[in-house]
């Protein structure tokens, strides 16, 4: 198994990546979730944070409804 991985690996490439951020539910959680998204989008390697797909529930599908308005690379 492990041979069949190594031989493939040549063949992945970083465009084949896909990043997906999925926020929890939760009055609390939403608020928490709303600071964490800030520091790491003002603080951190902004290619780093440019989400393919967004999904949550509760109070994270209305932290998303925020997120989705933003052009990926436009999240600041």
């Amino acid at each position: 198994m492990s041979l069949v991985l190594a031989a493939a690996a040549p063949f992945t490439l970083a465009a084949d990546k896909c990043n997906a951020l999925v926020l929890s539910g939760g009055g609390s959680n939403g608020a928490w979730e709303v600071g964490v998204l800030y520091g790491l989008l003002h603080n951190g390697n902004p290619a780093d944070f440019q989400w393919d797909h967004i999904t949550g529930i509760s109070a994270g599908a209305i932290n998303t409804a925020g997120l989705v308005g933003w052009a990926i690379g436009n999240e600041l």
